[in-house]
């Protein structure tokens, strides 16, 4: 059974917004090895066979993922903390606060100047 945090049963009778509400999804938060890159691709094609454009979005979310993957690597940060870093937006007010030092690490792995 459905609990709401502070423990009371969740029914149909009892059902709120706040029970349905949907969270942020993107795919970039789920593609975070060449392994799963490529099931995802391969899930793709069995998907939607033939279809070049949705295969296409499909390849740019693998480009991007590698991207992300590389990028956490040569900065020396976590993956996650770098999803978090580009996939919200700044002005959400639940967006995570970007610390200086993860700046500083993504400007040096990108060798470009760090803010003062």
């Amino acid at each position: 059974m459905l609990t709401r945090r502070d423990g009371t049963p969740v029914t149909i009778e009892n059902l709120t917004d706040e029970d349905v509400a949907l969270s942020r999804w993107n795919i970039l938060e789920h593609l975070g090895s060449e392994e799963e890159i490529a099931d995802y691709l391969e899930a793709a094609l069995e998907e939607c066979p033939g279809d070049i454009r949705f295969y296409s979005v499909c390849l740019a979310d693998a480009a991007k993922a590698r991207f992300i993957n590389r990028l956490a690597l040569d900065a020396g940060i976590d993956r996650k903390a770098l999803c978090d870093m580009f996939l919200d937006t700044p002005d959400k007010p639940d967006a995570p606060e970007i610390s200086r030092d993860v700046v500083v690490k993504v400007a040096k792995a990108f060798a470009v100047p760090v803010p003062v």
